[in-house]
């Protein structure tokens, strides 16, 4: 083959390989989710795109790294974080514009009114307090970045009540702990919906004791109807594991679940999550 038709068949192939690479890489999205009066980092926003299931949470100084597929530039990347505003900005705009600051607003909260009642207050239990041996569900991630929740309806009879604590059967052979996250969501139409209460309840939970319970009482957390309680399973960059532990179940009813931030609740029957609380009513 001639010299001159070799390198131009190259130089032809050199430029459809790098093409090739381009488009396979995709849209990479990374920055620092800060707040927006003391440009303080915002730990563990959630960050993802609504109805996809594609999300992740921000690293505990606030930055994040999120890859997604070319067919995404043209939809919506929300930021939310608890006891601030979401924010929502189209993906197309951030690449352009080259974006890497994103910051929330706070919410201004108001004060719950707590009415007091001259009957003696009594300590009870609601959920699931055991568990059958035999069952039990797995949480996995798929990438080091995601989340994984677990949802379990609390049915509160409708009462005011105090919320002292909540308990869950936790098990893992791979870690002796991981990062949790504790949420209340409104029960819409049977499924979680919004936050119920503003506040950030993270904790370290061992891994290896079975039922593991948060103390709750500090955060003075009253509600006055029937909610979920979110187990939410916070990433560890660099130390992906496909099954991360296993979660206590028993017999009947249903589970909630989802493994993305902003990401759709999935809802299972035959099994329950083996979790409840403590409350003073």
């Amino acid at each position: 083959m001639p010299k001159n038709k070799l390198s131009r068949l190259l130089i032809t192939f050199f430029f459809l390989f790098m093409a090739s690479i381009s488009f396979g890489q995709g849209l990479q999205i990374s920055g620092t989710v800060t707040n927006a009066a003391q440009q303080e980092a915002i730990p563990y926003a959630n960050i993802g795109i609504k109805k996809k299931n594609l999300g992740t949470a921000s690293r505990p100084d606030g930055s994040f790294t999120l890859n997604l597929k070319e067919e995404y530039r043209h939809d919506t990347l929300t930021f939310s974080a608890i006891g601030y505003h979401e924010l929502s900005l189209p993906i197309s705009s951030i690449l352009s514009g080259g974006l890497t600051a994103f910051e929330l607003s706070e919410k201004t909260t108001a004060l719950r009114e707590i009415v007091i009642s001259n009957k003696a207050a009594k300590v009870k239990k609601f959920g699931t307090t055991s568990r059958n041996p035999l069952l039990y569900g797995s949480a996995e991630t798929v990438h080091s970045e995601d989340i994984s929740e677990l949802g379990k309806f609390i049915n509160l009879n409708n009462k005011t009540s105090e919320i002292l604590s909540a308990t869950v059967y936790l098990r893992s052979i791979k870690r002796d702990s991981a990062s949790f996250r504790i949420n209340l969501y409104k029960n819409e139409a049977g499924m979680p919906g919004e936050r119920l209460i503003e506040k950030s309840i993270i904790r370290r939970l061992p891994l290896t004791k079975g039922w593991v319970t948060v103390p709750l009482e500090q955060y003075g957390l009253v509600v006055d109807e029937d909610f979920f309680l979110g187990i939410e399973y916070l990433p560890e960059y660099g130390n992906h594991e496909k099954y991360i532990f296993i979660y206590g179940a028993a017999l009947g009813g249903s589970f909630y679940s989802r493994k993305a931030s902003l990401g759709d609740w999935e809802k299972g029957v035959g099994g329950r999550l083996a979790a409840y609380v403590t409350v003073r009513q």
